[in-house]
This record gives C-alpha cells, sequence and structure tokens, in this order.
C-alpha cells in the first residue's frame, strides 16, 4: 500500500495500551507514550505509538475514528 493510500484511510482505535512502569515510575525527562492498535474500514490493523499527553489532548480513546492523515502527522 502507498502512502497516500494508508493517509486516505480512516480508522477506529480499537485498543489503547498505556505504559505500567510499575513503582518505578518514569525517569526524569522521560515521556509515557501509549500503544494503539488502529482498524480500517477494510480491516487492515495498525498499531502506532505516540505521546500519552499528547492521546488524552486529541481525545483519542477506546473507539475513536482517526483519519490516516492525523496517524501520520502525530504517531510514531
Amino acid at each position: 500500500m502507498n502512502g497516500a493510500a494508508i493517509t486516505e484511510m480512516n480508522y477506529r482505535i480499537t485498543e489503547l495500551i498505556e505504559p505500567d512502569n510499575g513503582c518505578e515510575g518514569f525517569m526524569p525527562g522521560e515521556e509515557p507514550m501509549v500503544t494503539l492498535i488502529l482498524t480500517s474500514e477494510n480491516g487492515t490493523v495498525r498499531t502506532v505509538q505516540l505521546p500519552d499527553i499528547l492521546a488524552y489532548r486529541l481525545n483519542w480513546a477506546t473507539g475513536a475514528a482517526v483519519s490516516g492523515e492525523d496517524i501520520e502527522k502525530y504517531c510514531k
């Protein structure tokens, strides 16, 4: 699939996995990341990561619809 086709797809967040650093917490300067499991309209599954605070600000939670363009813009 080419890059243009990926950005034109729409996805639904089917799972949001938050980090669990236990009692150690995060190292100074370490940015907590979340992993999103996405499913496209045609059933393609994709996994991406982005900073936890950014997912919160974008209101990306389980069940939310996300454009391929936004995924390319904000995710790793």
